[in-house]
């Protein structure tokens, strides 16, 4: 986050899109400190562009890896207003853990840190190596398995318990199938999905 000050919020503003070469519209920006006095005025901001959202992640996945001695490359990019960090590194199956438990943690980590550093709620999305990718792709077939199965026999079916980013996928792909609907139960890392027919 960075600070500008000037006398009015559009100069301001102007002076940061300037500085940091974006348009205002790329420009998140909160004032901080409005004063008017008889003499003179003096509005300050802080600001954040998402390239500074992108570095910091980077910056931040490197810098935690580093420090445990692992070597790291990172890709950062934005689809469908998700920032994901995809990172590869010399010890892969250590980050992923046991059915991506690590990862889900470590994700857990980044996103936080970067929503108290940017004090806004970011959706960030950690992968190794396509990992998640590849998951995603398993729970989307296997519940389109699960969703002809249900549409042909019309008897609710019950998924093993799976992270909430699987059950979010296995819920977008039955929305998708006609007559059938899906339903969370259970807490924590016990929660699972039915999936049932309706008419």
């Amino acid at each position: 986050m960075k600070t500008y000050e000037g006398k009015t919020e559009s100069e301001v503003v102007q002076l940061a899109c300037q500085d940091l070469r974006v348009t205002p519209n790329e420009l998140k920006y909160e004032v901080i400190e409005e004063k008017k006095s008889l003499f003179s005025k003096k509005v300050v901001i802080q600001c954040y562009t998402r390239q500074m959202v992108y570095d910091f992640i980077g910056d931040y996945v490197k810098t935690i890896l580093t420090n445990m001695e692992f070597g790291v490359e990172t890709v950062v990019y934005e689809q469908d207003k998700r920032i994901y960090c995809n990172m590869n590194t010399d010890h892969n199956s250590i980050l992923i853990g046991k059915n991506g438990v690590i990862l889900r943690a470590f994700n857990f980590i980044v996103k936080n840190a970067v929503q108290n550093h940017f004090q806004e709620r970011i959706e960030v999305s950690l992968d190794i190596n396509g990992y998640k990718e590849d998951r995603y792709k398993k729970v989307t077939s296997l519940a389109k398995r699960i969703g002809k199965q249900v549409q042909r026999s019309k008897v609710e079916a019950k998924l093993d318990p799976i992270p909430a980013d699987e059950r979010k996928v296995v819920h977008q792909v039955i929305s998708e199938m006609g007559h059938l609907k899906t339903v969370s139960k259970g807490e924590g890392k016990d929660r699972f999905i039915t999936i049932s027919y309706v008419d």
